[in-house]
């Protein structure tokens, strides 16, 4: 009985030896309705199964990117090991969804269109550029790193486009230059950078 003792009690005795007592100092005890069980270290908590079974059950609403969504994410992962073999089949099938579906919404790297408008306005060529989801042909009258002060053959009249907006190019025929649009493109240019919309019209 000396291995049972326990001072710290009213009784002086406890229901586990000095040595379990010892060992279960890293368990966590969880009520349940016929008294106190022990929870194991790799043992999920009711808390722990709540975030897996609302992954699980709707794991997009988890693709909106919120800080805490990736948090719950990280999270979940690092308690894989806790997992039964069924809920890591549950979790690995609703992770694949979220992959999926966060994968599709990462932009892809934009390309570099800028060789491609030093060449239209070095030789003159007309170009068809898709801009703000709309296909328009211009030609370039002046041009730099930020904007493309060019002809467009739409709006009929000189506009400043802003050369990372634009989403894709096609080189077409060869125009010949308009003097007067040129110095007007060269002027739209100089200001183009304090721009405020209250002068030109700009796209």
């Amino acid at each position: 009985m000396s291995e049972f003792k326990d001072r710290s009690l009213i009784t002086g005795v406890g229901r586990f030896c000095l040595k379990c007592k010892s060992n279960s100092s890293s368990r966590e005890y969880i009520s349940i309705s016929s008294g106190r069980r022990v929870k194991l270290d790799n043992e999920l908590s009711r808390s722990d199964n709540n975030k897996l079974l609302s992954f699980s059950e709707n794991p997009l609403k988890y693709t909106r990117g919120t800080s805490k969504s990736r948090e719950k994410i990280r999270y979940l992962d690092s308690i894989r090991h806790k997992f039964s073999d069924g809920q890591l089949a549950t979790y690995n099938t609703a992770r694949k969804r979220y992959d999926e579906v966060l994968e599709k919404q990462t932009p892809a790297p934009k390309k570099d269109l800028s060789k491609n408008l030093e060449q239209a306005f070095k030789n003159h060529r007309t170009v068809r550029i898709r801009y703000k989801g709309s296909w328009r042909a211009i030609d370039i009258y002046s041009l730099n790193n930020t904007y493309c002060v060019a002809y467009c053959h739409l709006a009929r009249d000189i506009r400043t486009f802003r050369v990372d907006r634009i989403q894709g190019i096609e080189l077409s025929e060869t125009f010949n230059p308009d003097k007067s649009l040129q110095k007007t493109a060269q002027i739209r240019l100089i200001e183009a950078p304090s721009y405020r919309g209250y002068k030109y019209r700009r796209y």
